[in-house]
């Protein structure tokens, strides 16, 4: 059965290429988080980052160390949010 893939994917800078420039990271991330079904992606903090405030800046990776409140004043203090 295949697993349902996260609903983010078309806009997903890090699943189209864009972040990590097809390196052997991103296929990893892809397999772990964003074609692993909804139990995975949803543990995703860049899809946990864009539902809570929209977007995510393209520093996070799905697998962060940070908390979603820690990203969020990153993003702040980046000027990525406003």
């Amino acid at each position: 059965m295949e697993k349902e893939p996260c609903p983010k994917v078309v806009k997903c800078p890090l699943f189209n290429g864009v972040l990590l420039k097809r390196s052997t990271s991103e296929d990893v991330y892809k397999t772990l988080f964003c074609n692993a079904g909804k139990e995975k992606w949803l543990n995703c903090k860049r899809y946990q980052i864009a539902e809570k405030v929209g977007k995510c800046a393209d520093w996070v990776m799905p697998n962060s160390s940070l908390t979603v409140d820690q990203i969020i004043v990153r993003m702040k203090e980046k000027g990525e949010l406003t």
